[in-house]
């Protein structure tokens, strides 16, 4: 498909009512990024399951879709989204976007904005926050720099033009979300050994031991984790607790390709009360498979690059407010290393971290973490 166009173009606006317009919106960013090599197109099965009532968010809250067309081509795609559990929680009146990408043309941005603007002010919200895809706890916030770089998995990736199309549409910055590179320099070195040797003893003096998930007793370890997910996260920007269903539908995801040792629990008195999870970087797979088609020679292709993963992204890691200060995130980090280590894994990606996060930003630095990109989460108020 040629996205060349002219400054006079005929744009219309659908909203997504059938299963060929639901492929026309996820097969879009393919086109539009075909000559970029740091593009990562995930699966297609994977995105239309993500997109189906399969996704436990869509049985609480709900989103409409809207393709931009030209001349019959797709030229932009966006997403108006409604987080019941979101406007319960901070007791707002907000509206979301999310999946936004568009051809470098200001006026299809601002026709598919003005989309949004109208089903939200439908709603009766008086405000817009995003990119959310679909929450927070999915991929969230606009690439601001960091583009020579392909995301690691479960990153937003995005063209520079999008923030300019947003500030020139209205939109401000709500706030700016950090992602770090590690590497074992410091984590593998004697001298911080040593140190999480000390805090070690000292974590299972109190009775409180590192280990593995343990994937032949999911559910009850997705049960117990639960609480503390939600309550260690609680204070985080934006932060939308997830419903028992969404994290045990998470958990089953992980288990068909995180191994367990890279989901670590923080236990006392066999009561979890904190963790860490990183996943490997799927990324370095799917670029290999470029039409997003896994069947037939896709699924060869995944099989034989999944062995090749030699690097992963830190997803989240959270303590319980009460057991924080004791070093336990040091030694989560630590055990983590030891871990991927075996694999052959000695970089990762770390992300989110909030702005306002300052106790994470300064870990990250203590521990060898080199700050690579910036992601800008926007508001506009629309009442």
């Amino acid at each position: 498909m040629d996205l060349t166009f002219s400054d006079e173009m005929d744009i219309r606006i659908h909203e997504v009512n059938s299963k060929r317009e639901m492929e026309q919106f996820i097969l879009f960013p393919r086109e539009l990024y075909k000559s970029d090599k740091n593009f990562i197109f995930e699966p297609i099965s994977l995105q239309k399951e993500f997109f189906s009532k399969k996704n436990p968010f869509l049985k609480h809250s709900s989103a409409r879709y809207f393709i931009a067309k030209s001349d019959n081509r797709v030229v932009g795609r966006i997403a108006s989204i409604v987080n019941t559990v979101h406007n319960e929680v901070y007791h707002e009146k907000i509206g979301f976007f999310g999946f936004f990408e568009v051809v470098e043309q200001y006026e299809v941005a601002k026709q598919l904005f003005d989309e949004v603007v109208q089903s939200h002010l439908q709603n009766g919200f008086d405000r817009i926050s995003g990119p959310t895809n679909f929450t927070t706890n999915d991929s969230c916030g606009m690439l601001l720099s960091g583009f020579d770089k392909p995301p690691v998995v479960m990153m937003p990736y995005n063209k520079a033009y999008y923030n300019r199309f947003l500030d020139q549409y209205g939109f401000k910055k709500e706030t700016d979300l950090s992602s770090y590179s590690l590497d074992d320099k410091i984590l593998a070195s004697p001298a911080f050994t040593k140190i999480v040797e000390r805090i070690k003893r000292k974590l299972e003096a109190r009775g409180i031991v590192i280990r593995n998930i343990n994937y032949k007793d999911l559910d009850h370890e997705l049960d117990s984790a639960c609480e503390v997910y939600n309550q260690s996260n609680k204070d985080n920007y934006g932060f939308i607790p997830l419903t028992e269903e969404e994290f045990h539908h998470t958990g089953m995801q992980f288990r068909q390709f995180v191994p367990e040792d890279m989901l670590l629990l923080a236990e006392k008195d066999k009561q979890i009360i904190g963790f860490q999870a990183s996943i490997p970087d799927l990324n370095l797979v799917f670029r290999h498979i470029r039409s997003g088609k896994l069947y037939p020679f896709g699924f060869l292709k995944y099989l034989w690059y999944k062995r090749k993963i030699k690097s992963a992204r830190i997803l989240i890691l959270g303590v319980k407010e009460e057991c924080r200060n004791m070093g336990i995130d040091i030694v989560l980090y630590k055990t983590n290393q030891e871990n991927l280590g075996k694999r052959g894994i000695h970089e990762v990606e770390a992300g989110y971290v909030m702005e306002n996060n300052h106790k994470m930003h300064s870990i990250m630095k203590k521990i060898g973490g080199r700050r690579i990109k910036e992601y800008r989460m926007y508001s506009l108020d629309i009442n």
